[in-house]
């Protein structure tokens, strides 16, 4: 009996896969004699499955695969916050005191690592050339668990004042900058002036988006306030749980030792808190909801795919009804029939799949191309966006469930029909009733699935649309942005505050001079940051007369600029004046504030002359207020205007200058111009980033945010909108085919042309409006997932969803209209002799 049990099971497997070939050999016949209709099914199948495999590779790539370190689900993002700063628990950064108690006193975390952003001008390896680089604790890669693909880590006493002295670079620069030179441990570069030898090369899968894709890392080496002033955050920590912890015993723990350092320390940490996440949120959290909506969109665009072909095959099986009565007169089972046209079913998806994949291979490139590079290299992991194991099993499961799907309906249909029941449809030349509601029904799902697509297309475009037209406060047109970095090395500080340095003034000056001296520049700036471009910091600080508790002091955002940067931007002045030519150093200290500044802090009070404090240290002085400046948008354009004090360059000047060039013409024309000038200047310091500030502008997070999924979803609603229309066309056009004696006969009988018109029209109409109403209920519920993305609109607004409706309505009535008039030219002699 037991050895009988194999034999059953080989019995059985060979008789089903006989079954099988037997019905795939008898589909290639069948699918061969109809090659228009399988072109078309293969075309149709491969556009819905290529769309959704190239979005999920996409999100495969984002969501889905671990990150590139040892168990990476034990990684957390780990920082402080201040509820008086503005998105203050968004990037949540500590300071290096802080950083230091949390690895004495934390049980829970194994490894505490930190990282700061940098830039250095690179010498050494040909032209002098700018480099935005990466400051680490010497542990940071050995807590993400990541070993140099060659040479060695950080050891910990390279964390020095006067580094940086070693380097180590991604694979990427090494062969980019060096040729993959095998020989390159050991080399020495020149980091603004100062030797620094190359000790290891990262791995080439490594990656790290929150450092923007740094090309080369090195020890912290930061001196003076950066190290010991506990109310500076500009470390971002990433914590290792230890073993045999969970995340909400480290929080609970950190919570405690923050409470601890509160006490101890109440004027710099009474008003903070601790923030904690995992680290791939903090990689991928703003993205994430993109994808999941760009992911359920193209799962749309293939339902409508599988309605559409299910349609045609359904028209299909009714030209095969006599094949189907034969089988069935011979002896052929439902069972058989209903495999035999799963089989069909199933070898037209697989066709289509593989047509979809060469599709997809091509469209990831363009979606990861569509990315600007800013948003890019904070998103490093998409540039490896493809084809891989995952995907291809993804795309095995779509092929098998899209076959079913779109095979699934028909099959039923035609393996349930009596030879009784064919015959009388054929006598009647017509179809079942069944037949015909189930192609209505997937006409309306198809309307239905186009017109959620469309609606929230129309609501992410008509808010990028808000977005871009809003005013940002200043005038974007025709201004060259860049940056130039000085070095410590030639351009020194003062080590105590304000760090003025009369060797960067002096630069500013005579730079900025040239460049005012080139023909077609209008006018020149300089800021600590540029406008919309996400950089800037905050600051702590008081308004002389108003009692402040201890640790309790205002925050908000600071910039430092010089004398022509309101007037280059076009910035209104409100009140009092702007920074002059006197305003410098052993002058009385002076500030501008925006107006939203007096709206938070001083409000129902005249501005001008009350002084302020920054409270970073107790030598610091008062600076008077002189003058107000009209609201702009700073990190982020979506945003409401920020509180922003503005500070003179000429007292107090940044080292690393953003530069606003005001131009008669293009912006771009002018950046050799001011490479010249820069070369003039100083032959040492390369020219940084040059774009205009409209690009800028448009590279914006927020702008990103709402750009790319609107041009998506919109790309697929018009795909959608073309497959329910030629499902439409193709219900109607069947149903003229069907009915042309019953025309004909009503013709002969006198009806007259615009009754016939009027009763094709009428099904199409009705199949319409019901899928219209059924969307419109579908959208109401669906677009409020589109909430987070929307800006100056509302996921119900009214204007949206009647646009589309009407929209679509109209596409209907013209693809009903073409039917409906060969209906009207139906000769009733021709008709009483159909079939």
């Amino acid at each position: 009996m037991a050895d009988s049990l194999p034999m059953q099971s080989n019995w059985i497997w060979g008789q089903t896969m006989g079954t099988f070939l037997r019905n795939l050999r008898y589909a290639v016949r069948t699918l061969g004699n109809s090659p228009g209709f399988a072109t078309v099914v293969v075309l149709t199948l491969a556009l819905g499955i290529g769309a959704n495999t190239a979005i999920f590779s996409v999100v495969d790539s984002a969501l889905l695969r671990p990150l590139p370190y040892r168990e990476p689900g034990k990684l957390f993002h780990l920082g402080e916050a201040r509820s008086q700063a503005d998105n203050s628990a968004n990037g949540a950064q500590v300071s290096y005191p802080d950083y230091l108690d949390w690895k004495k006193s934390a049980k829970s975390v194994q490894s505490f690592a930190a990282y700061s952003g940098d830039a250095f001008t690179l010498a050494g390896n040909g032209e002098p050339k700018n480099i935005f680089a990466e400051q680490v604790t010497p542990n940071f890669f050995a807590t993400l668990g990541v070993k140099p693909a060659l040479g060695r880590d950080f050891l910990e006493g390279e964390m020095q004042s006067d580094g940086p002295h070693v380097a180590i670079l991604t694979n990427a620069f090494w062969h980019t900058e060096f040729a993959g030179d095998a020989n390159i441990i050991g080399c020495v570069i020149r980091l603004d002036g100062k030797p620094a030898n190359i000790v290891g090369v990262l791995p080439r899968d490594f990656e790290f988006a929150p450092a923007n894709s740094a090309p080369v890392w090195v020890p912290i080496h930061q001196t003076g306030d950066l190290i010991t002033r506990r109310s500076l955050h500009w470390l971002t920590v990433v914590g290792r749980l230890a073993p045999g912890f969970f995340p909400v015993q480290a929080r609970a723990e950190m919570q405690s030792v923050n409470a601890q350092l509160t006490q101890e320390h109440p004027k710099e940490n009474a008003s903070v808190f601790f923030v904690m996440e995992p680290l791939n949120q903090q990689i991928v959290g703003k993205i994430r909801p993109i994808l999941l909506i760009l992911l359920g969109a193209v799962g749309f665009v293939l339902l409508i795919t599988c309605a559409n072909v299910a349609n045609l095959v359904m028209t299909r099986s009714i030209g095969r009804r006599k094949e189907f009565a034969m089988r069935s007169a011979l002896g052929a089972s439902r069972a058989g029939l209903f495999s035999q046209l799963l089989t069909e079913s199933l070898l037209l998806s697989s066709i289509g799949a593989g047509v979809g994949l060469l599709g997809a291979h091509w469209g990831v490139s363009l979606l990861v191309a569509a990315i600007p590079e800013q948003q890019l290299q904070a998103m490093p992991f998409l540039r490896n966006a493809g084809i891989n194991t995952t995907v291809l099993l993804f795309l095995c499961g779509l092929t098998v469930l899209t076959g079913i799907l779109f095979g699934l309906t028909p099959g039923l249909q035609a393996s349930r029909s009596s030879l009784n029941d064919i015959l009388k449809d054929e006598s009647r030349a017509g179809t079942s009733t069944a037949h015909a509601r189930l192609r209505n029904s997937l006409v309306i799902a198809e309307i239905s699935i186009s017109l959620v697509l469309l609606v929230g297309a129309g609501l992410l475009l008509k808010s990028l649309h808000v977005l871009l037209g809003q005013d940002p406060g200043f005038n974007v047109h025709n201004v060259l942005t860049f940056y130039a970095n000085l070095p410590d090395s030639a351009y020194p500080s003062d080590k105590t505050p304000p760090y003025y340095s009369a060797a960067a003034v002096r630069f500013d000056h005579e730079f900025t001079a040239r460049l005012r001296s080139l023909p077609g520049v209008v006018e020149v700036g300089q800021a600590s940051a540029i406008p919309a471009s996400g950089g800037g910091g905050t600051i702590r600080f008081v308004v002389e007369g108003r009692p402040t508790a201890l640790g309790q002091e205002d925050e908000c955002q600071i910039m430092t600029v010089s004398t022509g940067y309101f007037s280059t931007l076009k910035i209104p002045l409100v009140d009092g004046r702007f920074f002059t030519a006197k305003d410098i150093k052993d002058t009385e200290g002076v500030v501008v504030v925006s107006r939203a500044f007096v709206k938070a802090y001083v409000q129902g009070e005249n501005p001008i002359g009350k002084r302020i404090r920054f409270t970073y240290s107790a030598k610091n002085p008062y600076l008077q207020i002189v003058g107000v400046a009209a609201d702009t948008a700073s990190i982020d354009i979506a945003a409401p205007p920020p509180a922003i004090i503005y500070t003179p360059n000429d007292q107090g000047p940044s080292t690393f200058l953003s530069y606003l060039v005001r131009t008669a013409g293009q912006p771009s024309a002018f950046v050799g111009a001011a490479r010249a000038a820069l070369q003039q200047t100083d032959p040492q310091l390369p020219l940084i980033q040059p774009q205009s500030l409209e690009e800028v502008a448009a590279q914006s997070p927020s702008v990103f945010l709402r750009r790319y999924p609107s041009y998506l979803i919109g790309c697929f609603a018009a795909l959608a909108v073309i497959l329910a229309v030629v499902g439409l066309y193709g219900l109607i056009a069947h149903m003229v085919l069907q009915r042309t004696r019953e025309i004909g006969i009503r013709v002969a009988l006198g009806a007259q042309r615009r009754d016939i018109m009027r009763m094709v029209l009428r099904q199409g109409i009705r199949a319409t409006l019901v899928g219209l109403a059924i969307g419109v209920i579908a959208g109401l519920a669906l677009t409020r997932l589109l909430s987070s993305l929307l800006y100056g609109v509302t996921p119900r607004d009214w204007l949206t969803f009647s646009g589309v409706t009407i929209l679509l309505l109209v596409v209907a009535l013209a693809a009903c209209a073409i039917p409906a008039r060969r209906a009207m030219r139906v000769d009733p002699m021709v008709a009483l002799r159909y079939e």
